[in-house]
């Protein structure tokens, strides 16, 4: 992983000593190890290599060393040919497996970079590199063959890539601030994003972000900028070269033994990519399924020690779990407690960190956390986010529409078994769904029309959150992966992770693992009050029984009653910004910390991030 940033310009024009420091300022962060530059004058077509001289095109990379660390893996990466330059934020796991591709058709690589498959893979296969790449990207390349400025992301936006439009030009970078900085005249708040998130919680969904002028580039998809072509035209124009599955299969489709099979092997071959590095790698181990299964098929994987952190909460103490799996795979397992305790002390520098409002005050914990490891002397970590998205793992958010797909399917049996189980957790839920069944089991369960994943792109969030409970049991899983839990997940976790900088790897986000997982039957899923039902059966003995059939998960977990509660003092002036600025009556702290702490946490981020932008008026 690291920083990227460019421009390019409506007119050439003499290098800006100013800006490039200022663009290149804003990503250095993300990459300590080195950096580089190159201009290009596309009337000549020709690169300019230095920081002076007549231009129209500027790539920009600050590098954070994984994978071949000498300077061959300097960037901007050029072509043997000298045709194409490319930066590059992110990493392809299966380089290895490309540059096989490329020898075979005649390419001599020079390097151990997976720069280099960029590269030379955009000579050979042009927009046809992008479905062999497995990991995460966002690439930008000049092309000299066509002219063209080409900006890419992965499939699923893990590597962010933000762009600002300006009368002189386009400019893109990993980060907001430096876009913020190109102009900050003419900066202004987008009052629908800031509305929206505090009244659905939703960010990061329709490509907005909280600053009007910047925008986030499209995942899975190439954009080509050729001289004298607008942005927004060549926006929609855009090449798609990968789509969430259309439709999942029925269990007369594929059977349970072999999905099981499938799913064990795909994972297992997903991490197996992503232990490669050239730098120590370590692992976060919360007790929970995800996770567990990822420190399990490392351990099976690799000859190397394992070493893995779990996060000890006060009241949210699930390190029972997480040691349990250690002492089976033999891991060094460190635990980190009282780690969340200096937020309110350090809020304004992170919400700095974060640019914008962001989801839960343990995105800070996490970041604290990865601090530790980094110091530790580790700069990769695997995680077992994703696992809840790919397999339906949220119970509250999937299991209604679940419910009625199984009973669409003709198992009314199973589904009422499930909801037993689930509901089955004191004697007054348990006669409560004993008069239920009785009222519902003369008849089944229809689905209603399936609906798209969202509404019109350009919608407030209040219109994508209230067309989430309309769509069935399939759509609901394609509206998180699109719009609801990983946008805003995926960009919170690399802005914090890449200002340590740390390399966030998940293995249940694999593009193979999500085609598969977003297909299974739901009768897979659901089955017995058991989440994951396929993905407990196809782990069978490896893991503890205590964590493979673990009822209750937390993750990385947060006490928002408790923590909320003890810190008033220092917490309050924010929610009274948030207030001052408009966005909301006035509120009353104690009331929210005791009955709405989600809700809280939403208005004391915007107005913690106001405040570290300086815009609380105050």
């Amino acid at each position: 992983m690291c920083g990227i940033a460019g421009y390019i310009l409506g007119t050439k024009a003499p290098a800006d000593a100013g800006r490039l420091r200022l663009l290149a300022d804003g990503i250095r962060q993300r990459g300590p190890d080195d950096e580089g530059v190159v201009l290009v004058d596309r009337a000549t077509r020709s690169f300019i290599h230095g920081v002076s001289g007549v231009h129209d095109v500027t790539l920009l990379h600050a590098r954070f060393s994984i994978i071949d660390l000498s300077s061959a893996g300097h960037q901007p990466f050029f072509s043997q040919d000298a045709q194409c330059a490319v930066i590059f934020n992110g990493e392809i796991y299966n380089y290895i497996e490309l540059k096989d591709e490329l020898s075979a058709a005649g390419v001599v690589c020079r390097t151990a970079s997976d720069t280099e498959v960029l590269a030379e893979g955009w000579r050979l296969w042009g927009h046809g590199l992008w479905p062999k790449l497995n990991g995460f990207w966002a690439v930008a390349v000049y092309d000299k063959v066509s002219n063209g400025v080409i900006l890419c992301r992965d499939r699923l936006g893990v590597a962010p890539l933000y762009y600002r439009q300006t009368t002189e030009g386009l400019f893109f970078a990993s980060l907001i601030d430096p876009l913020r900085q190109v102009a900050p005249q003419g900066e202004r708040i987008n009052e629908d994003a800031v509305r929206g998130y505090l009244s659905t919680g939703l960010k990061d969904h329709d490509h907005t972000t909280c600053y009007a002028e910047i925008h986030s580039l499209p995942e899975a998809c190439a954009v080509t900028l050729m001289p004298g072509i607008s942005f927004a035209r060549a926006l929609a124009q855009a090449h798609v070269y990968w789509q969430l599955p259309s439709e999942p299969l029925s269990e007369k489709e594929i059977s349970f033994e072999v999905a099981s099979a499938m799913l064990e092997r795909t994972f297992t071959d997903a991490v197996r990519l992503r232990l490669r590095a050239d730098v120590p790698v370590a692992f976060e181990l919360s007790g929970g399924l995800d996770s567990s299964c990822v420190v399990a098929a490392a351990a099976r994987l690799s000859d190397k020690p394992i070493t893995a952190y779990t996060i000890k909460v006060r009241d949210k103490d699930e390190s029972f779990y997480a040691a349990a799996v250690a002492r089976r795979f033999n891991v060094d397992h460190r635990v980190l407690a009282d780690i969340e305790n200096d937020m309110p002390r350090d809020a304004l520098a992170f919400a700095r960190v974060m640019e914008e409002p962001y989801d839960t005050p343990a995105n800070y914990v996490h970041h604290q956390m990865l601090k530790m490891i980094k110091g530790d002397g580790f700069k990769v970590v695997l995680t077992g986010a994703g696992g809840d998205e790919t397999l339906a793992g949220y119970e509250s958010a999937f299991w209604p529409a679940a419910y009625r797909a199984l009973k669409s399917e003709g198992h009314f049996g199973q589904a009422q078994i499930y909801e037993f189980a689930r509901r089955y957790r004191s004697w007054p839920q348990g006669m409560d769904t004993l008069a239920g069944y009785g009222r519902s089991a003369v008849r089944l369960l229809g689905l209603r029309g399936r609906q798209d994943v969202s509404p019109a792109l350009g919608s407030s969030a209040a219109q994508y959150h209230s067309a989430y409970h309309g769509m069935d049991f399939f759509n609901q899983r394609l509206f998180h992966c699109r719009v609801g839990l990983l946008p805003y997940y995926l960009r919170s976790t690399d802005h914090y992770t890449l200002n340590i900088p740390v390399e966030h790897r998940f293995p249940w986000l694999d593009y193979r693992l999500v085609e598969l997982g977003l297909r299974l039957p739901p009768g897979y899923l659901f089955k017995g009050g058991w989440t994951k039902y396929i993905l407990r059966r196809s782990m069978g003995t490896s893991l503890p029984s205590s964590v493979l059939w673990r009822k209750k998960k937390m993750g990385f977990p947060f006490a928002f009653h408790s923590y909320f509660a003890s810190r008033e003092d220092q917490l309050a002036p924010y929610l009274k910004i948030v207030t001052q600025q408009g966005y909301c009556p006035d509120q009353d702290y104690t009331s929210l910390a005791a009955h709405d702490p989600v809700r809280l946490w939403r208005l004391l981020s915007v107005g913690i991030w106001l405040k570290a932008m300086r815009r609380e008026g105050g």
